[in-house]
């Protein structure tokens, strides 16, 4: 089990990933979080569980 570690307001650092929180969007009033690794992107998800879950899928080999 791997342990989310929050650096700041809007960064966190799971798995060896870091996420950071983005802005809110006026339009929309959804909170985005992009998931980065080594200057790699890895997608945006709008809740930090999904973008944990898209960490997890990428270290662990699945698509899906």
């Amino acid at each position: 089990m791997s342990q989310l570690i929050q650096l700041s307001r809007h960064s966190y650092v799971y798995r060896g990933f870091t996420i950071h929180k983005c802005p809110r969007n006026s339009a929309t009033m959804r909170t985005a979080y992009n998931v980065l690794s080594d200057g790699n992107y890895f997608g945006r998800d709008f809740a930090l569980a999904e973008a944990m879950k898209t960490v997890d899928q990428i270290r662990d080999g699945s698509s899906q």
